[in-house]
């Protein structure tokens, strides 16, 4: 349980809506944030303070005044919000076109309607793919901006309804998370693959999209096979009727035998459908960033085994 109601975040996440989705007011968005707040957007960089971070957003959404957003959906649990949000480009066309990518975002609630802690979570290349074809296609700075733009049809499938019992979706999970631990252990990734159903859609912001059981069990088999020492531990999770949401970190041990970090954030989102079995998931991440932190990890003396 966290420390305020949800009835109280929801309020101030209501403002958070407000100023910045609405309104793209980014000084009073601001303001939101505590003197000490954390920021980490994992492409543009980390900051720290409400002044670091007013100086920053007001500074960056200058140049993006016809970007409209588009928050899909958002849960609150634990002093926390995760939330979908769209970061969306004017049709330049008259065609109706789309120009879109949408990012995934943690918060975190520290009361007096204040937020200390905020996470970005997109890959880098979805955004640059969408503006230079934007650009291409000839939007410029003086296009009008769109608020009427939402989410791109089919991205990706409806929560299963009816919702599952709480329980039996949080015990899912977590078998779920051991199935991870146990292909780690033994490199046998088709139990894992096995608890998706066979119609399963997985979007994994690099690799891409995958469709059906049985691409994603060779996907995972392939991806996997050179990182036998990644671990994935479940940093938390949140869970809202079918769907699970959830920070894993991508964890390499340090090859020197000391306790130096070499991992990377994953926002993962799960769909629950029953029987032991997910019909989704999508891993939102930055790209660059694992490949960084993979290679500090080889010349730090890691050993990517041969194929």
């Amino acid at each position: 349980m966290g420390e305020y109601s949800e009835e109280e975040i929801q309020a101030a996440f209501d403002e958070y809506r407000q100023r910045g989705v609405l309104n793209h007011d980014w000084e009073g968005w601001g303001s939101l944030f505590t003197e000490d707040a954390h920021y980490i957007e994992h492409f543009l960089g980390e900051f720290n303070g409400r002044e670091e971070i007013t100086d920053w957003i007001v500074s960056t959404m200058k140049d993006y005044p016809n970007m409209s957003l588009w928050m899909e959906w958002w849960v609150i649990q634990d002093d926390r919000v995760a939330l979908y949000i769209w970061n969306n480009l004017p049709d330049p066309t008259g065609t109706g076109k789309r120009y879109g990518f949408p990012n995934t975002t943690i918060l975190q609630y520290a009361g007096d309607g204040k937020w200390n802690y905020e996470e970005d979570f997109y890959n880098p290349a979805d955004g640059e793919r969408v503006w230079g074809e934007w650009f291409n296609d000839g939007g410029r700075i003086e296009t009008p901006i769109d608020r009427s733009l939402k989410g791109i049809e089919d991205w990706a499938p409806t929560v299963p309804e009816p919702s599952f019992p709480r329980e039996e979706v949080e015990r899912e999970f977590l078998l779920y998370s051991q199935r991870g631990s146990l292909a780690v252990e033994t490199g046998d990734w088709d139990q894992w693959a096995d608890q998706f159903t066979e119609d399963a859609r997985y979007f994994e912001h690099h690799y891409g999209k995958f469709s059906g059981r049985e691409e994603i069990r060779e996907w995972i088999t392939s991806t996997m096979g050179p990182f036998p020492e990644m671990t994935f531990p479940i940093d938390h999770y949140m869970i809202d009727g079918n769907r699970v949401i959830a920070l894993i970190p991508n964890c390499l041990p340090d090859p020197k035998g000391g306790d130096k970090d070499y991992s990377f954030n994953v926002h993962v989102i799960l769909h629950y459908a029953g029987n032991g079995q997910w019909s989704y998931e999508e891993d939102v991440y930055n790209p660059n960033e694992a490949g960084k932190v993979i290679a500090e990890w080889v010349d730090a003396g890691g050993v990517v085994p041969t194929q």
